[in-house]
């Protein structure tokens, strides 16, 4: 199989799996919100929000890093990324052990539970990211989908059993726990050692190289969480928590409009890797293409959005989520800024600009956190929708206008 059928392969594979396991996990929340109502989803998604940034601590960055490493074929650098990933992962779900201490009851079970499924997703997805590297996709598309199926089977029961966030949360995490043991039984079958030489991963050494590498990718993921993730959090220090709901809700149907540059990029990321550790003019060229094939396909998802976001409101959410759809229509401006604007940053990472990167993404979750405070207490949930929007613009604006400038120095270098 050639290079390039060898990505339309990937494409096609991670495009499948992720579209099925992000329409069951779509159904999911759009089951949990209806049956929930907006203040105990609101409940949820708060909880799932603190999570998100504990899952900072716990991802550490370390899955881009080990695409990187397994795609150059160094596979004893991803054993020490692996164990690296076990100790940021326990570290993560103590602070969010100790962050549910803060809160009520209701809120403390349901940050715990769900920050036990964080543990097993963080691990997972560092298996994951070996098979990505290997250009390997059909394992992860099989777990996703299976895992989605479970939660959205397992969430129907419990719902009907009690309907509240812990509830929803004990089937998120039993799905991850049942995915966890199925990857598991699938590498012990196929005999794959994924940490190769025990006796030199687990030297200090070894760790503290990763950690340091992976530094400014861990900041960059913790900015980035931040960056999507503050808003809830801070709505619900200014509104009710039926305001959390609502906005949630809008934000759901982006994640949904977002897949197709996720599946993109999971399978282009580890081509941009190698191009960038070989060929300034052949990434280039990749980069070229998929930001020209990204920009249409915004441009046309959007205004199919546009037109029929009232229609997929009414069907999914009901009468309870209408104020979702004014929110909604403000946020399809951050697609069209981000399609493009994903691709970019991940260009960052596999040409080492990790700092750059960085330095970007805190910049702009200065801004939105900033635009936050202004907006979010007089404007409410359209607020924080519209400094998402303004930082997601400068983001986008930002990475591509450093690519432009770093690749046209270098090919001209690499030509003469």
């Amino acid at each position: 199989m050639t290079k390039d059928k060898k990505i339309l392969s990937n494409f096609f594979i991670q495009g499948l799996g992720k579209s099925i396991g992000s329409f069951l996990f779509f159904i999911f929340l759009m089951v949990s919100a209806r049956v929930l109502g907006a203040r105990e989803f609101g409940v949820f998604s708060f909880s799932l929000s603190v999570c998100y940034l504990s899952y900072t601590v716990m991802s550490f960055g370390l899955d881009h890093l080990a695409v990187k490493w397994v795609a150059r074929k160094n596979f004893e650098r991803f054993s020490s990324i692996a164990v690296t990933n076990l100790g940021t992962t326990l570290f993560g779900f103590f602070l969010i052990v100790t962050a549910s201490f803060f809160f009520d009851r209701h809120i403390f079970w349901t940050l715990n539970i769900l920050g036990i499924g964080f543990c097993f997703f963080s691990v997972n997805t560092i298996i994951f990211s070996y098979f990505r590297g290997l250009e390997k996709m059909k394992f992860e598309s099989f777990v996703m989908v299976g895992q989605r199926l479970v939660l959205l089977l397992t969430s129907f029961v419990l719902l009907y059993i009690n309907k509240s966030a812990p509830a929803i949360s004990i089937a998120f995490s039993l799905s991850l726990f049942l995915a966890s043991l199925s990857v598991w039984a699938i590498i012990h079958k196929k005999k794959i050692n994924l940490i190769q030489n025990k006796s030199v991963t687990f030297k200090k050494d070894k760790i503290v190289s990763v950690l340091k590498e992976a530094f400014p990718l861990a900041i960059v993921s913790g900015l980035s969480i931040i960056y999507y993730r503050i808003d809830s959090v801070m709505i619900a220090g200014y509104w009710p928590m039926e305001d959390v709901g609502i906005y949630s809700g809008a934000y759901m149907v982006i994640e949904g409009v977002m897949l197709l540059v996720r599946v993109i990029m999971a399978a282009t990321f580890s081509r941009l890797a190698q191009y960038g550790n070989t060929s300034d003019i052949k990434f280039y060229e990749l980069y070229k293409k998929l930001l020209v094939l990204l920009i249409t396909l915004s441009l046309i998802l959007c205004a199919i959005m546009y037109v029929g976001g009232e229609f997929v409101f009414d069907l999914f959410l009901g009468k309870e989520y209408q104020n979702s759809i004014g929110v909604f229509y403000v946020l399809l401006l951050s697609v069209i800024a981000l399609y493009p604007g994903t691709m970019v940053t991940q260009a960052l990472i596999a040409i080492d600009k990790q700092k750059i990167f960085m330095y970007i993404v805190l910049a702009c979750t200065i801004i939105n956190v900033l635009l936050n405070f202004i907006f979010i207490p007089q404007y409410g949930i359209k607020g924080a929708a519209w400094s998402t929007v303004v930082t997601d613009i400068i983001l986008t604006l930002a990475g591509m206008a450093y690519c432009s400038v770093f690749f046209k120095k270098r090919i001209r270098s690499e030509c003469a």
